[in-house]
């Protein structure tokens, strides 16, 4: 797991890639695990906002204007997802998970 909310290094970055991952959550997994452990149930979706630097001789460098960038450009794709789901969810049953 890769601990938020900081910019992680090269090393960080090839690690999950070589064991096969497209992507690396930042904070979700910890949420879910203090929600879970407080009884509340989760639904969750993952907001990519930063593009990986897999190479030591690359320019690039992680950004945090870029990263703020893609979550304002995302906002309304995002807020009508949230919206569709409220509006289209059932009411939750007796049963507890």
């Amino acid at each position: 797991m890769v601990g938020a909310h900081n910019f992680e290094t090269i090393t960080e970055y090839q690690f999950p890639q070589k064991l096969g991952a497209d992507a690396v959550g930042m904070s979700t997994v910890p949420g879910v695990i203090v929600a879970r452990h407080c009884g509340i149930s989760v639904f969750g979706f993952p907001f990519i906002t930063n593009k990986s630097v897999l190479d030591y001789k690359s320019q690039e460098t992680a950004n945090h204007e870029e990263l703020l960038m893609a979550g304002h450009l995302a906002t309304k794709e995002l807020e009508q997802l949230v919206c569709t789901l409220l509006e289209n969810m059932q009411p939750p049953s007796e049963k507890t998970f």
